[in-house]
């Protein structure tokens, strides 16, 4: 970006191509105005923007420029929140919404030393080349070489005071998976994250249930389409055998899926309409 009216250009370009979201990233490499250039445009063009939150900087600017959402945890090893940065968020909890993406860096350890077994899993080859699930597979050979994993050990640890900040911040907390990094299959990364919210950080499975469907809804503006089981709104639905509020890890086997009224998927016992 060579300054901010070139930063309006390219978001109008993209807003008028019909992108849904705004993403930035490394927005503390540029300057102020540059990054409330991008914001203003998108949002006058009805767009939402999204940003990373990997860096206090980032994050400063992007909460001060009034971006919509942010994505991970972010801060590496950092053990908390900055006090400012915390305090904007509050100061921004009512229109804010946040995507921790936090279950990824728990599967490191989980899948390396507990169940290594999920590399074979069927689920994430289905549909793709051979060539791709062997380049994929290979890839995967040394978990422990991957420098993507090289702060996960001392990441893992700040997790829980990072989530707990978040949560008492007042921000709108959603369901996000960043599927497509080493190990977190896009299969089973929804689940995951929902699992992670309820059994490991002590989130109430209705609270992480909402999370992943009725907030990003309000979130998209679709929330009169869908995100809730209302009159009116687009038949949008997965079932389970089972009581989700007091076992979320049902969600890894759904038994029936069904879109804008037809079903995709039938769970045994059930009959055509």
């Amino acid at each position: 970006m060579s300054g901010p009216d070139d930063g309006r250009a390219k978001v109008k370009r993209i807003a008028t191509a019909g992108v849904d979201v705004v993403k930035l990233i490394d927005q503390d490499q540029m300057t102020m105005e540059e990054v409330r250039a991008v914001v203003d445009e998108a949002h006058r063009n009805g767009k939402p923007v999204v940003a990373h939150s990997h860096r206090p900087e980032e994050i400063r600017r992007g909460l001060i420029a009034g971006v919509d959402c942010f994505e991970h945890t972010g801060l590496g090893s950092s053990p908390e929140y900055p006090p400012d940065v915390y305090d904007l968020m509050k100061g921004r909890a009512a229109t804010l919404y946040w995507t921790p993406t936090i279950a990824p860096l728990l599967l490191y350890a989980y899948t390396r030393d507990e169940f290594p077994e999920r590399i074979d899993d069927p689920r994430w080859q289905a549909g793709l080349p051979a060539e791709v699930v062997a380049d994929i597979r290979g890839s995967l050979v040394h978990l422990d070489r991957l420098a993507y994993f090289q702060f996960v050990g001392k990441r893992q640890p700040t997790l829980a005071r990072k989530f707990q900040q978040l949560r008492e911040s007042g921000v709108v907390l959603l369901i996000g998976t960043d599927s497509g990094v080493p190990i977190n299959f896009h299969s089973d990364s929804t689940w995951r994250e929902l699992d992670a919210w309820v059994h490991t950080f002590g989130v109430p499975a209705m609270e992480a249930i909402r999370a992943a469907t009725f907030w990003p809804a309000v979130f998209m503006k679709v929330d009169k389409e869908v995100g809730t089981v209302a009159a009116g709104k687009y038949a949008d639905l997965i079932a389970v055998r089972g009581d989700v509020l007091h076992h979320i890890d049902l969600l890894q086997n759904v038994d029936l899926v069904i879109k804008h009224g037809v079903r995709y998927k039938r769970g045994p016992g059930t009959r055509a309409p």
